[in-house]
């Protein structure tokens, strides 16, 4: 089983259960703006929760709430994001703010947020503190992002995109079960989400130079402030020190042989993804 074909065959799964989610809510005001603030999406966060519970033991189906939970939290924070940034386009359509208003918008994801937070307490007292921990510092990174300075760049990163991938990676191991390994679940996601924001700020630095980017802003200008045209070298290596420490962690886990490989590969999808998407061939 591969990371690419489990992705292809789980995101119908994810939009269906976002579907659902939909379905229960009865206010139209309140339906609509979800609806915009949760539609598209790449669903990673989900299938990176739905796979390690899987990868552990654990059964599909037992991940299904927070899957949907983490994607809620996710889409939720894009749209907050895309206010204080000024984005006017999100996953190639206008924000949620643009159509909406930013005030509605701020009104609708404090109704997702907590509406998320309550599904996660379905697995337990522990993984519902954990994961308002983990929103906390997501709430930090955003105020990092905007107001940290150079030298911040390693922590900025780590609290404003980290910390939802060490929510999607902690809560599998709720999902499977397995409470013994939540700390290095966290660890885990951890690596990979610094791994991820690392490549995503190459390709806005890499965008800058060659005048594709009229500005850098957020973690991006901080990357760039701190390392100039040595950018690049700087991210190889820190991008490295994730994955060996991502690797080193996974032998700490008990993994079911058929997913063995694939969980090795995330962070190889999730990079190839980006660089994809922004028409660059490798780092």
């Amino acid at each position: 089983m591969d990371f690419l074909t489990y992705w292809r065959q789980t995101k119908e799964i994810v939009d269906k259960l976002i579907e659902d989610y939909l379905s229960d809510i009865k206010d139209w005001e309140l339906l609509e703006v979800s609806k915009y603030i949760l539609k598209d999406g790449k669903r990673f966060r989900a299938t990176l929760t739905m796979f390690f519970t899987e990868a552990l033991g654990g059964e599909q189906s037992n991940s299904y709430k927070a899957a949907l939970a983490s994607e809620i939290l996710h889409s939720s924070s894009l749209a907050l994001d895309d206010i204080v940034d000024y984005d006017l386009t999100r996953r190639g359509v206008k924000a949620a703010w643009a159509v909406y208003s930013n005030r509605k918008v701020i009104f609708i994801t404090n109704f997702l947020i907590p509406s998320a937070l309550n599904i996660i307490s379905s697995y337990g007292e522990k993984a519902l503190k954990l994961s308002i921990d983990l929103w906390r510092d997501t709430a930090i990174g955003a105020l990092k992002d905007i107001f940290g300075t150079p030298l911040d760049y390693m922590k900025t990163i780590e609290y404003k995109t980290a910390s939802l991938f060490k929510l999607s990676s902690m809560l599998s191991a709720f999902a499977a079960k397995r409470e013994d390994i939540v700390d290095v679940m966290l660890e885990i996601g951890k690596d990979l989400g610094i791994a991820y924001q690392l490549i995503d700020d190459y390709i806005d630095v890499y965008k800058y130079e060659r005048g594709e980017l009229k500005e850098l802003v957020g973690s991006a200008k901080q990357l760039y402030d701190l390392k100039g045209g040595e950018y690049k070298e700087y991210i190889k290596i820190e991008y490295e020190n994730a994955i060996s420490n991502y690797i080193s962690l996974l032998r700490k886990i008990d993994i079911r042989d058929e997913f063995r490989q694939a969980v090795i590969t995330i962070p190889d999808f999730l990079t190839a993804g980006l660089l994809n998407e922004a028409g660059i061939n490798k780092l």
